[in-house]
């Protein structure tokens, strides 16, 4: 266990096993720098953002961090220029992580790696993570069906994570799905996943980019009230997987529309849609600074 988490580390640059999440259009430079700051690896999540602006986002965190950071690309969503214009800009500023998610990377990986740029792959099946071994990413994301926006597999963590970890050995595996709190993130380590790949509970930070409605409404969500749904999330092919808090207005029809509601967008929007929200949502109780998330994860005191 110790082995796989140290390997990791070594891979990513990084002092402690959290990894923050993509989180879709909401995990911008404030907050990958704070976890990266904090010692984990911060992400930005690049996905629907134009080739300039992923350019963009990647210089400002460097003006905010000179620790590690990786960026998330998301095919379906790629942005006004595609996939291929944002892995470009990636390839050419050479973030020290390339995360993948939602596609087919056979391609991707290998010019990533040409470039000297750690590649992680998020899965939702072991076929999946043998796939992307043999495509050459350097780690591979278990998410099971307990993971808040899309969520590719429908197995639950505990029986994924362990059967990834056979399946693509030596290559370190991160645990994904309602990890949200000390407990949860030592119990996969535990069982020998080599870090925690951790959405929701950075949703809920002061330094991510949702709207201050969303983050109210994790706060006061508990478990019963995620659900996994197949009908339409904002951008993507109708029937896609998600896991989401249901609107608490069923008599508009935005309601119908799940996503994540950024400062951006209007109250009304943020007040009536589903928003992403993964399993672990019990355990956020409150909206918090991204350094004291990661000290209460890691159990660290200042």
């Amino acid at each position: 266990m110790q082995e796989q988490v140290a390997r990791a580390l070594a891979l990513c640059g990084i002092e402690v096993p959290v990894y923050q999440a993509g989180l879709g259009g909401v995990a911008g430079p404030d907050l990958a720098a704070a976890v990266s700051n904090a010692g984990g690896l911060g992400h930005l999540g690049c996905i629907r953002r134009s080739a300039a602006d992923v350019r963009l986002w990647i210089r400002e965190t460097r003006n905010k961090t000179d620790r590690p950071f990786g960026v998330n690309l998301v095919p379906p969503g790629g942005g006004p220029d595609g996939f291929e214009a944002q892995l470009s800009v990636v390839l050419e500023e050479r973030p020290k992580v390339l995360s993948l998610f939602w596609g087919d990377f056979a391609q991707a990986i290998p010019k990533a790696r040409a470039a000297g740029i750690v590649t992680m792959v998020q899965v939702g099946s072991v076929a999946e993570a043998r796939k992307a071994a043999r495509d050459g990413a350097d780690l591979v994301i278990a998410q099971g069906i307990e993971s808040g926006g899309h969520v590719r597999g429908k197995i639950g963590l505990m029986a994924l994570l362990p059967a990834v970890i056979g399946a693509v050995a030596p290559v370190p595996v991160l645990a994904a799905g309602g990890i949200a709190d000390a407990d949860a993130f030592d119990a996969v380590l535990q069982m020998g996943a080599a870090g925690a790949w951790i959405g929701t509970r950075f949703v809920a930070s002061h330094e991510s980019l949702a709207h201050d409605i969303y983050k109210q409404r994790l706060v006061d969500a508990a478990t019963d009230d995620t659900y996994h749904g197949h009908f339409y999330s904002y951008g993507w092919k109708l029937g896609t997987p998600y896991r989401a808090i249901r609107s608490r207005e069923p008599w508009n029809p935005l309601h119908l529309i799940a996503g994540g509601a950024r400062r951006v967008d209007a109250e009304k929007y943020a007040r009536s849609i589903s928003v992403y929200c993964g399993q672990g949502v019990e355990k956020i109780r409150e909206i918090l600074g991204a350094t004291e998330i990661m000290d209460r994860l890691l159990r660290r005191r200042r």
